[in-house]
């Protein structure tokens, strides 16, 4: 429909329709609301970036506009967390025998981003970003990590990266549109829907999911989304998401306070853990879909955001864990330490990658900049400033490699200043240099 122009950008309100590829057979042909802000002066020599937000449950669209970038804003009226919902809806029922449940929701939203890129010679498909909090965050998560051949980057906050460990209101909620975790009903791919988004096991299983680089944020009084989405084990794979991030080396960036459901928290400042790090625009250390970068896993700087047990002070609650009340610093009823990151302050220069066929190799850095002291005894430093002692010891796995393949099993070796060694890929062709 009619352009509305804000921001150095042409917004856009567009009906989407749906076919029975997009949507189940009982409702093909209906039309979803999307929002799209194209800024003015992007063109196939200018081109900008492209942010696809996922709303929260319950949200609709936005319509910001910017001249910096393409947003696009989609729409899941029924909330379905930005899968999908099963064959037999409107009407039927999910767990009926032979029903299936395809990620419907999904591939409506990569149609949506198929159409921008198609339409908009000035979109960047290399720098392609999805994002969201809530059941955006859990959305963006698994968009990124089951389409992630699509995207740069996925920023996903306080979003349950395994279903299966929701509340029970949400679970009877998802259950009438996914079906039963019990049935499981196939997702008309050979899977489980249950199991299929289940992010501990995409990271493992999924076709590119362990190369995509996912930056999160958690809070561990937050008492709708409790802190368990990232650090109770999944009862598919016995891992929890934290954990998977670091046993399949994905890139990741993982911060967690003592938040609330996007309250932030009661003693840090907010955006407390960097200087403002942005690994699409960062004119240094950033991110492209076919560019490749290093992956950092267990680094010596990393805090421990405890097991998913609780430290004795609050009983355990089906529906927040073991929060503790948002307004009151050092109450989190979850182990662990209060706040921190894993991967904090560790950086790249993507502007010195050399990917051959004969080698690899990245400058790696670590940023010790401005920031403030830690506010009380076991809280981090803020801002830049390093929390921890030189040298930062992590594994690093190169991931998105363009041109050095190498072979499962394949012996390279290694410089890093004047430490040399040698690494053995792994089943998956990947190389961890320790």
């Amino acid at each position: 429909t009619g352009p509305l122009s804000a921001a150095g950008s042409t917004r856009l309100t567009l009906s989407q329709e749906t076919d029975d590829f997009l949507d189940s057979p009982g409702h093909a042909g209906r039309s979803f609301l999307a929002r799209v802000a194209v800024p003015d002066l992007a063109s196939a020599q200018d081109r900008r970036p492209v942010k696809v937000f996922l709303h929260g449950f319950g949200g609709s669209p936005s319509s910001g506009g910017s001249a910096d970038e393409f947003k696009i804003f989609p729409h899941d009226p029924a909330n379905t967390y930005w899968y999908g919902y099963s064959d037999q809806l409107p009407g039927g029922d999910p767990d009926a025998p032979g029903a299936t449940t395809p990620p419907y929701t999904m591939r409506r939203v990569l149609a949506l981003l198929e159409w921008v890129l198609d339409t908009y010679p000035g979109a960047d498909p290399d720098r392609v970003y999805v994002i969201g909090g809530s059941m955006g965050g859990a959305g963006a998560a698994t968009l990124g990590l089951l389409a992630s051949r699509h995207f740069a980057s996925v920023q996903a906050t306080i979003g349950q990266m395994v279903p299966r460990n929701h509340r029970p209101e949400r679970l009877a909620q998802l259950s009438g549109l996914w079906g039963s975790p019990e049935v499981n009903p196939d997702d008309g791919a050979g899977m489980g829907c249950w199991d299929r988004i289940d992010l501990t096991r995409a990271l493992a299983d999924e076709p590119g999911a362990a190369d995509q680089h996912v930056h999160l944020k958690h809070g561990k009084d937050d008492p709708t989304i409790h802190f368990g989405a990232v650090v109770m084990p999944s009862p598919l794979t016995g891992r929890s998401f934290y954990g998977a991030l670091q046993d399949t080396h994905a890139g990741h960036y993982a911060i967690w306070d003592e938040g609330g459901h996007g309250s932030a928290d009661p003693r840090l400042p907010a955006g407390w853990w960097d200087g403002g790090w942005d690994p699409i625009d960062d004119g240094v250390t950033y991110l492209r879909r076919t560019l490749a970068f290093p992956a950092f896993s267990r680094s010596s700087l990393d805090r421990d955001p405890g097991d998913g047990s609780g430290n004795g002070s609050v009983p355990w609650s089906a529906v927040s864990g073991y929060a503790g009340s948002v307004n009151t610093p050092q109450d989190t009823g979850w182990n662990g330490e209060i706040a921190g990151v894993l991967n904090r302050s560790l950086r790249w220069d993507a502007t010195a990658i050399v990917d051959t066929i004969d080698a690899f190799s990245v400058p790696l850095r670590v940023v010790d900049g401005s920031g403030g002291a830690p506010p009380a005894p076991g809280y981090p430093t803020t801002g830049d400033r390093l929390d921890g002692e030189l040298p930062v010891l992590v594994d690093v796995t190169p991931r998105r490699v363009q041109a050095f393949r190498v072979r499962p099993g394949e012996e390279i070796g290694y410089v890093f200043g004047p430490d040399s060694g040698v690494a053995v890929a792994g089943a998956d062709g990947t190389v961890t240099v320790p």
